[in-house]
């Protein structure tokens, strides 16, 4: 059952990610208050200027002798009494102060020239200036934020890839590879897109605004009322499309994943896809998945869409407001012309941050959607961890023993019952019946992929849940039926277990491995890239490169799943000999499916329904006339029966054949 997660919470972890760089944080809010502030300088001095201009221009068309506080200097001078004051002018805030360094600039270095022209001149450089700071601001705020960004992107990432390492085996089995990869890649991007880039321009928004409510509440307090009646609307509007546009946003991070997983099945499938002709069939199911995509963006724009108009609409309609009151005033001279050409910029001002709010909203409730993906992955327990108390496992010698072991996965059907299995250091157990018998279950309990729902695994006398997972697979080494090799070079891939070894060792394991001389006619030898899962070698060559692996490993304690069951016999021989130099001195537990590769084994583990039938040597299994007799019979039955017909026989005859062994190079390796 998935977790439930609310947006709140969701949203407070997430801020979590931030308290490592608080300080860059603090730097960024203070660049963000400073930042509001120059912002909203300009459209004061735009509403002195327009005063001034005014002023000049009704002294010159009626010819009078009126002046405001801050008159030209010779003007002053002739005028007795108090000057007259024009106040409506002097509720923009800043003018007072501005006006009064332009009438120090102009009494001082520029007399000769008209003040009015000096004062535009000061006004407009200061204008120039303002917005020279605001965009050096914006500069720095940029590169941090962004920075910052990044490095939450980095940490999530890291964190999230370093948990689902720890995962037990089930997870992977349970989840597809490239639903796994989408939170990993796509939907840890969204820390950014809900933290950074929204937050911190939704943070700078909102100081702009409490500034211009500040500046407006002193211009005129009855236009900012109308002005504030409607950012309710605003705010219902955007909540109830984000509650929507969220639900929408959980379920295209779903199918996100599932097309990855999709893409990436097909693309590692391709041999398999084009061997059955299958491409026209994956094609309708890639159709099917990418339209389930293309209708959730679909819905998710038009509800965007839809958005943007209502807000537009109501703000719209507070503008009308204040254009018709603000009009009127000026008309009544109770607000000066200036004041209201401030007032309307400041109004759109204003508003951008609500309307804002709403980009702000989408952002948030499309990167929850995303981050409850990855907080989902990071809730999921880790079942397999080092035990508070954990010891290092020091060097072993190999002596390995299951007691009373049983195994179950999740709540189903047990699949290994009371194994009991006792192995020397140096010698090779096997194990041997049907497919389902708990064979390969079995070893998956050694390196701790699973732990046993009851019973406990000794190594040298430790118990493997008391010593760290680390030091406990770092003495073992394992050479799977299904090799797994990444997309490098060769001598990476033998170096994987130890990434010091020098080129003479690599070289020592790979002759030992019989993969010298394949190598060696490779394009570039041991540097050769060999591509994505080592496509470009034959089955044959990737187990000796495994082989090669596991002996630059010098484990102490070997796990093999029978290597050449789909080999030919000149190949097998190869890997053979490679397996028996790589388990001489070795405590080894080899998955058997050829019989014949088991024969001089130390002990024969044979197992059904995921218990011990039986166990001994080759010969005593035979003597016991058991299952192990009769698996023996039936697999060199069936290869004595499917030897190559006559050329007589007819094509129907020959349809399915079985793999055919040499009895008399079975009799030879027996008789080693």
């Amino acid at each position: 059952m998935k977790k439930e997660f609310h947006s709140k919470g969701t949203y407070v972890r997430l801020l979590c990610y931030l308290k490592p760089y608080w300080r860059r944080v603090i730097v960024i809010l203070l660049l963000s208050i400073i930042s509001a502030f120059v912002a909203v300088l300009p459209i004061q001095i735009l509403g002195i200027a327009v005063d001034e201009i005014r002023m000049a221009d009704r002294h010159a068309n009626r010819n009078v002798e009126t002046t405001h506080a801050l008159s030209l200097p010779a003007q002053k001078a002739n005028m007795s009494g108090d000057e007259p004051v024009l106040k409506k002018k002097y509720s923009i805030p800043v003018a007072k102060p501005l006006l009064k360094m332009s009438g120090y600039i102009h009494n001082h270095w520029f007399l000769e020239y008209n003040y009015i022209m000096v004062t535009l001149v000061f006004l407009a450089s200061g204008f120039l200036v303002l917005h020279a700071i605001s965009s050096c601001i914006s500069l720095a705020h940029g590169y941090i934020t962004s920075e910052l960004g990044q490095r939450l992107v980095y940490d999530m990432r890291n964190q999230l890839y370093g948990h689902i390492q720890r995962f037990p085996l089930s997870y992977f089995e349970n989840n597809k590879t490239g639903d796994i990869m989408s939170r990993i890649m796509n939907d840890v991007n969204s820390l950014e897109q809900a933290i950074v880039g929204p937050v911190i321009t939704f943070i700078t928004d909102m100081f702009k605004f409490f500034w211009i409510i500040y500046f407006c509440m002193k211009l005129d307090w009855q236009l900012t009322s109308i002005v504030l009646f409607v950012c309710p609307f605003i705010s219902l509007c955007t909540y109830s499309f984000g509650k929507r546009i969220r639900r929408i946003f959980r379920s295209l991070r779903e199918k996100t994943g599932d097309l990855n997983a999709l893409i990436q099945d097909n693309i590692s499938g391709i041999r398999v896809i084009a061997g059955f002709a299958k491409e026209t069939e994956e094609l309708e199911r890639f159709k099917h998945k990418n339209y389930e995509n293309y209708f959730l963006h679909v819905r998710i724009l038009r509800l965007v869409n839809t958005l943007r108009p209502a807000v537009d609409l109501i703000t719209e309609t507070g503008a009308v407001a204040v254009i018709c009151l603000g009009g009127y005033k000026v008309l009544q001279g109770q607000l000066s012309a200036g004041t209201f050409v401030i007032f309307f910029p400041y109004l759109q001002m204003m508003y951008g941050p609500i309307t804002g709010l709403t980009r702000f909203y989408n952002q948030v409730q499309r990167a929850i959607a995303s981050t409850e993906r990855v907080f989902e992955a990071l809730d999921t327990p880790v079942e397999l961890q080092d035990a508070p108390d954990a010891l290092p496992l020091p060097v072993v010698q190999g002596f390995v023993e299951f007691k009373h072991v049983h195994f179950m996965y999740g709540k189903d059907k047990e699949v290994l019952t009371d194994i009991n299995i006792t192995a020397c250091p140096g010698q090779m157990i096997a194990f041997v019946g049907p497919s389902g018998s708990g064979k390969t279950t079995l070893t998956k309990l050694l390196p701790r992929f699973y732990d046993p729902v009851k019973g406990d695994i000794f190594i040298d006398g430790y118990n493997i849940k008391n010593v760290t997972l680390h030091s406990l697979r770092k003495q073992m080494a394992m050479v799977l039926q299904e090799t797994f090799l990444f997309n490098d070079t060769v001598r990476t891939n033998i170096a994987y277990a130890r990434s010091d070894a020098s080129d003479k060792d690599v070289e020592y394991a790979a002759k030992a491995a019989n993969a010298h001389d394949f190598i060696m006619q490779l394009p570039n030898g041991y540097y050769s890239i060999i591509g994505e899962r080592g496509v470009k070698l034959s089955g044959g060559q990737k187990q000796r490169i495994a082989i090669a692996r596991a002996i630059l490993a010098n484990p102490r304690i070997l796990i093999l799943d029978e290597a050449t069951s789909s080999v030919d016999t000149e190949t097998e021989q190869l890997i053979q000999n490679a397996i028996y130099r790589l388990i001489k001195n070795r405590t080894t537990f080899i998955i058997a499916h050829r019989l014949s590769t088991i024969l001089h084994a130390d002990r024969i583990v044979v197992l059904e329904n995921g218990r011990i039938v039986e166990a001994g040597l080759h010969q005593e299994l035979l003597a016991n006339n058991g299952l192990y007799k009769k698996l023996f019979e039936m697999q060199f039955d069936t290869q004595e029966k499917i030897k190559p017909k006559p050329e007589t026989e007819t094509g129907e005859d020959m349809k399915n054949p079985e793999p055919v062994i040499d009895i008399e190079e079975l009799r030879q390796t027996m008789e080693w």
